[in-house]
């Protein structure tokens, strides 16, 4: 009987240890922050290497297309994509957490530089660590100090002021259904909603991106479906600008 009590009282004290919540498809109405915050953390995709191809829906203010890429990634090291037309390279981008390379063909133009490329096109400015937890249904930021309620069977961040920031987190697994910053006096936001995921092997990622961006009278939209995703192969990351080409200015 001793070693029953014994057992029970670590087993309970391991139990309330944890700082992880249990998925479900009911939000948790005596669920703490701290806890949603680690289990949101604890989700994070655990992987070496990601491929996959990309449906790609893209609009702004002058032009709409659609295409397809081809995505890589190495955690923390790279963000590669390749956009191609009937085996013909249309553009390429390679993202390293100090660098932004890309180039497209139709105009020869290229640009080699830092994130200013990637934040003027969303609107708001995001480092390498950032884009990688879009791509990964993440919050791009911490949420402990944002204001914390349930609402609408989602675990809800916000924070209201100049700077308007909202993050919704699902009971089923902790991940991101959506995030939003807004900057009302510039006229300017970023949404970036996650529809959908799919299970590749053990880790949990989106299955579909959409992403709202304004700033000041400029718009665009951008739609990510991600399809064939194969986890933690050998991949290379080839880049190099053709010559010729002019660099673009921001």
């Amino acid at each position: 009987m001793k070693r029953f009590f014994i057992f029970l009282f670590f087993g309970l004290l391991i139990a309330s240890c944890n700082p992880n919540l249990k998925p479900s498809n009911k939000a948790n109405e005596a669920a703490k922050k701290a806890r949603v915050v680690k289990s949101h953390e604890a989700s994070f995709a655990d992987f070496k290497t990601l491929k996959a191809r990309v449906g790609v829906d893209y609009q702004d203010d002058k032009q709409s297309r659609s295409i397809t890429m081809s995505l890589r990634m190495e955690k923390g090291k790279h963000i590669w994509m390749s956009a191609s037309l009937l085996g013909f390279t249309l553009a390429k981008v390679h993202i390293t957490p100090d660098r932004v390379q890309f180039y497209e063909k139709l105009n020869k133009r290229y640009f080699d530089g830092d994130f200013r490329l990637i934040s003027d096109f969303l609107g708001e400015e995001l480092d390498f660590e950032q884009l990688e937890k879009v791509l990964m249904g993440q919050a791009v930021e911490p949420l402990l100090n944002y204001d914390y309620s349930i609402a609408e069977n989602s675990y809800v961040f916000r924070a209201d002021g100049a700077f308007s920031k909202l993050f919704r987190i699902r009971p089923s697994d902790f991940k991101l259904s959506q995030q939003a910053i807004s900057k009302p006096q510039e006229n300017s936001f970023l949404m970036i909603k996650y529809p959908e995921y799919q299970e590749v092997g053990k880790i949990t990622i989106p299955q579909v991106i959409n992403i709202d961006a304004k700033r000041n009278q400029r718009f665009s939209k951008v739609n990510l479906d991600f399809n064939r995703v194969e986890l933690d192969e050998d991949l290379s990351f080839p880049f190099e600008i053709p010559d010729g080409y002019t660099k673009i200015e921001l």
